[in-house]
């Protein structure tokens, strides 16, 4: 997986390299767009001497009014085009498939690899092998024990129905003088045997369950805990085999930690830092899916770009007054001054049904038509308006409308002659912005060379994405399917907390079931050996009594034969 030098990761560098203009065709027409983007964003955020720059508003966007604006428009249909998706693919497999990130997963598996193999080692040397054995020991004891005890209190039955009451029966039933004491002897030496042994299995037992019980206290509290885990490292098998100190695996103890702690998450990939690592594999697939939803339409929508040209060509150089506070004009003629343009002539406004006043008709309305005329209109005869005359001294006979109205007209002439009023930064090839200061007619003549250089450069990203298609959406995908399905199996299926969950089967079946049950099984002992105790002491006392009877009885007898002259007669 991830081979740098892999077959896979060849082609995907083959193929980057051949798609190479299309990605940089691609980012040229991002870098342009944004370029006129911010150029229009720093003339339009501030008004130029009271006037607003309408094409800015139209190519920006306004948020007041919730307008998206051209160039936002246009960057959205990019992002919806197959052109998008094919340089999403490619900025994804260049970023984590090339190159050193490429190295950096590439040893990150490796690495993963290598604590997952401590991870097993340890795993089956401390759990496999060790508990394994003992589970096999268990069961052996187990079933061993259980017959055992199954033969004890069979044996014990008989014992008690049969041989007890044949003892009896024959002690009452015979005619001797001194009945025999055999039957009892053999009734309570037969008792004593699994008396004797209920006593060792119930010692036995107990002796077994207070190791057990340490041993549950200690893996639950103290062993598979998140500190035990390190603590415990050396004897759980997780150590750096690269290491000459010994030192943990950090990722193969994190990895016990999730595996195999109470609170751990299963999240095998987490705990080995691949999860990240191998977040490509979700990205271009999600990539490719969308890739394939865009093939049907156009790479790129011209039409679009086209409006931007025609829109710049028409109103590049709209600026309209728009005064925050305006000053007082003869209401007659106000329509045609506020909201009037820097153009001589009136032209069609962008709707195409109403009509922006210029610089012949804004002269004409101060104070009737011939009474002035601007320097940079069309039509003479006057006082001539400058950007700096009439003065307000030369006007201050004129009505306080007319005077507001010489005002404008004033900043109309200063926008239009100063040279250093707006912004043309220039973008080069290399993408680098430089900084500079313009006039009006230089403004207008960049932001439509902007316009035009942004079609020109989508045409070319249509071009050479035509050509990339079939490389980008077939061959690529062709040559990354094995490896994603790979990393894809690896994010979804390898979880480990499976480990958990039969160590967490054989702890409650070992601390819960087992334990309790050794100390149940020593307490069966216990009152079987009380019982058999009582049996065993009933026929001690009657063999003890037969006996000594008969020996008591029989020395009498003889005494009495030998020494019975001795008797006095009364």
């Amino acid at each position: 997986l991830l081979d740098v030098d892999g077959r896979a990761m060849t082609d995907v560098r083959a193929i980057l390299d051949e798609t190479a203009g299309f990605s940089s065709s691609y980012d040229v027409l991002l870098a342009k767009i944004d370029h006129m983007k911010r150029v229009l964003m720093l003339v339009g955020q501030q008004k130029v001497k009271e006037h607003s720059c309408w094409f800015c508003q139209r190519a920006v966007g306004n948020n007041a009014t919730g307008e998206l604006g051209l160039l936002n428009e246009l960057v959205l249909t990019l992002e919806q085009s197959s052109a998008d998706a094919m340089r999403g693919i490619q900025e994804s497999a260049s970023s984590t498939l090339t190159g050193p990130p490429l190295v950096d997963i590439s040893t990150a598996v490796r690495r993963g690899g290598m604590a997952l193999e401590t991870f097993r080692l340890g795993f089956a040397a401390t759990w496999v092998e060790g508990v394994g054995s003992w589970v096999d020991y268990a069961k052996t004891f187990e079933d061993a024990r259980h017959t055992m005890f199954q033969s004890t209190c069979v044996f014990c039955i008989l014992h008690a129905v049969v041989l007890s009451n044949l003892a009896v029966w024959q002690t009452r039933r015979s005619k001797a003088k001194y009945p025999s004491s055999s039957p009892a002897l053999v009734t309570w030496f037969c008792g004593f045997c699994p008396t004797t042994l209920a006593l060792i299995f119930a010692g036995g037992l107990v002796l077994v369950s207070i190791p057990v019980a340490e041993v549950c206290h200690f893996t639950r509290y103290d062993l598979l805990t998140y500190d035990g885990v390190a603590d415990y490292y050396t004897q759980l098998g997780l150590v750096d085999r690269l290491s000459p100190t010994q030192a943990p695996d950090q990722l193969a103890v994190d990895l016990w930690r999730t595996c195999m702690t109470p609170n751990g998450t299963g999240d095998a990939l987490g705990a080995l830092q691949l999860r990240q690592k191998l977040e490509f594999q979700r990205v271009l697939h999600d990539a490719f899916v969308t890739l394939e939803d865009k093939m049907a339409g156009a790479v790129i929508d011209v039409a679009k770009f086209e409006l931007l040209v025609s829109q710049a060509t028409r109103f590049g150089g709209l600026f309209v007054l728009d005064p925050d506070e305006p000053k007082a004009l003869d209401p007659n003629s106000a329509s045609k001054m506020m909201g009037s343009s820097l153009e001589p002539d009136d032209i069609e406004g962008p709707e195409g049904e109403s009509l922006i006043y210029g610089l012949n008709t804004f002269a004409s309305a101060i104070a009737g038509p011939g009474r002035y005329s601007f320097e940079h209109g069309t039509t003479g005869g006057g006082t001539l308006i400058t950007a700096m005359t009439p003065t307000d001294e030369e006007t201050s006979g004129l009505l306080m409308v007319q005077q507001n109205a010489m005002y404008y007209a004033r900043l109309k002439e200063q926008i239009l002659s100063e040279p250093r009023v707006f912004r043309c930064d220039v973008l080069d090839a290399q993408l680098r912005v430089t900084e500079v200061l313009c006039s009006y007619e230089e403004f207008k003549t960049s932001v439509l060379d902007y316009a035009k250089q942004v079609r020109v450069a989508a045409e070319a990203v249509g071009t050479q994405a035509l050509s990339a298609r079939q490389l980008i959406a077939s061959d690529l995908q062709s040559s990354l399917r094995q490896l994603l399905a790979e990393a894809k199996a690896l994010r979804e299926l390898f979880g480990c907390r499976f480990l958990w969950k039969r160590w967490e089967a054989f702890d409650l079946a070992l601390c819960n079931r087992a334990l309790p049950g050794m100390l149940q099984g020593a307490a069966a002992w216990m009152v079987n050996a009380c019982f058999m105790l009582f049996v065993v002491t009933v026929h001690y006392k009657i063999w003890r009594h037969l006996l000594d009877n008969r020996i008591v009885g029989e020395e009498l007898e003889r005494f009495s034969k030998k020494y019975g002259y001795l008797s006095v007669k009364h």
